[in-house]
């Protein structure tokens, strides 16, 4: 990690420092990197005085050194948790370009995922079955372009578009509103687990320690937004939080979609008025979502690659040959309802078929 990033994760170690404060600051040094010089970031106290108070220079100058960066970095590193800045190689030049790109992102699991064709796919916390159904089906359908679906990860629509995504062996991304440590809400710490395990990313602007705030979570949606190509809507009342979303997507001249859903459901209220007032492009299959990306060539992935570690272990078991079900239990090591549920999902795809007497075997 160079000099230049070692002082943007310096910074952003102040909470204190607001962005505009950090900003301000920033652009007074050609050299980011010189801000960690104490003799550097001196001379330019005057500049600075005028971002922030003497108070506040005071306790930068106190801890300011290339050291108690390598401090901070190594704390984050111990606790699992990697870091990448908005001047590292591989920041994502679509966040780069929105208004307050993140200093600093805080993350778990594969960064590389922010520079892949990425939708997301937002809504309501508190979806109806056919809100499920829809962000259901879209999510397999676009999995198969290998499209990297980003989402919140809280309750509702972006628990089912994460869980979605990873059951049919897609990566996913999940943006948090609070530090890493802790998950919001709490009961997605399992989730959030299950993205990085299998591949995908869970990231934050703020730092470890730092507790989700009600007025983050607007904030967290414009990086969601300014990660990606273009923003899915299923399901969203008027007030609901997924319009800043939508909002900051169509900032950043995004692509916007939206699921029409019924008149008398006020979980689609949102949705509804945005395709009223061409906000959005109303959509009702992946297709017409594509075909908006006309320049980008999409292959259909092939059904086996699109198998989860656990699906993949049934049919390398089949391979051998027909097998029951407790043998399958028995070999695989899968619980009994979770298996049942996996080896129905299999057959519903067309990989596997059930004999009589609860037997199971590969059809291809």
């Amino acid at each position: 990690m160079n000099l230049d990033e070692k002082a943007l994760i310096f910074l952003d170690s102040f909470e204190f420092l607001t962005y505009q404060k950090k900003e301000n600051i920033c652009r007074l040094f050609d050299n980011l990197g010189d801000i960690l010089n104490k003799e550097k970031f001196s001379k330019k106290k005057t500049e600075i005085l005028k971002a922030i108070s003497e108070e506040e220079y005071v306790n930068i100058l106190k801890y300011l050194s290339v050291e108690c960066a390598d401090r901070i970095i190594e704390y984050n590193l111990k606790h699992g948790v990697n870091m990448i800045t908005r001047v590292s190689d591989n920041y994502s030049e679509y966040l780069i370009n929105i208004d307050t790109p993140p200093f600093v992102l805080y993350y778990m699991g594969d960064i590389n995922l922010i520079n892949t064709f990425c939708l997301s796919i937002v809504g309501t916390r508190k979806p109806t079955p056919y809100g499920v159904s829809v962000a259901e089906k879209f999510t397999r359908d676009l999995v198969k372009y290998d499209v990297t679906i980003i989402s919140g990860l809280a309750y509702g629509i972006d628990s089912v578009a994460h869980n979605t995504t990873l059951d049919e062996g897609g990566k996913t991304i999940a943006v948090v509103a609070g530090g890493l440590d802790n998950i919001y809400p709490q009961s997605n710490m399992n989730l959030a687990k299950r993205i990085v395990e299998n591949g995908g990313l869970v990231l934050s602007e703020h730092r470890l320690k730092i507790k989700p705030e009600s007025y983050m979570f607007p904030i967290r949606n414009r990086i969601i937004a300014g990660l990606s190509r273009g923003v899915l809507v299923v399901e969203a009342s008027i007030k609901s939080g997924t319009m800043h979303t939508k909002n900051f997507a169509l900032d950043y001249q995004r692509e916007v979609f939206a699921v029409p859903g019924s008149i008398f459901s006020e979980a689609s209220s949102g949705t509804n008025k945005m395709i009223t007032e061409s906000n959005a492009k109303l959509v009702s299959n992946v297709d017409e979502i594509l075909e908006e990306f006309s320049y980008i060539e999409f292959k259909e992935k092939e059904p086996e690659s699109l198998l989860s570690s656990e699906e993949e272990a049934v049919i390398n078991l089949l391979k051998e040959g027909e097998k029951s079900f407790q043998e399958i239990v028995e070999k695989v090591g899968l619980e009994t309802s979770k298996l049942n549920t996996l080896l129905t999902k299999l057959a519903i795809r067309g990989i596997i078929k059930k004999h009589a007497g609860n037997v199971y075997f590969l059809i291809k």
